[in-house]
């Protein structure tokens, strides 16, 4: 029965970031419109993979903060903290998708 609850509360947290997500990306795309986006988005999941690669498993905390660090690099002031924030949330989000269809 616990076990049953735990997987009901993963998936409701999974399902609650997903909608979040979707509506901060929807936010975006009228800011930033659609192609800008694609390509912010686009550079940001492979600044997140670079720094996965390099870093490795573990120690998230570092990772992000080297990837908000080369990002800001990249595009200077054309994002905010808050944008580079959410797309790099939204780019390991994926990647752990990805990952999970993966193993199974």
């Amino acid at each position: 029965m616990k076990e049953l609850v735990m997987q009901i509360a993963i998936y409701t947290i999974q399902l609650f970031v997903l909608v979040v997500l979707s509506y901060i990306i929807s936010y975006l795309k009228q800011k930033l419109g659609d192609e800008k986006l694609k390509q912010a988005y686009n550079m940001v999941k492979n600044v997140v993979l670079a720094v996965e690669q390099t870093i490795g498993p573990g120690k998230g905390a570092d990772k992000k903060a080297e990837a908000v660090a080369y990002i800001k690099k990249l595009v200077g002031n054309t994002l905010t903290d808050d944008e580079i924030n959410i797309l790099i949330e939204a780019a390991v989000k994926e990647m752990n998708m990805v990952l999970k269809k993966e193993l199974q």
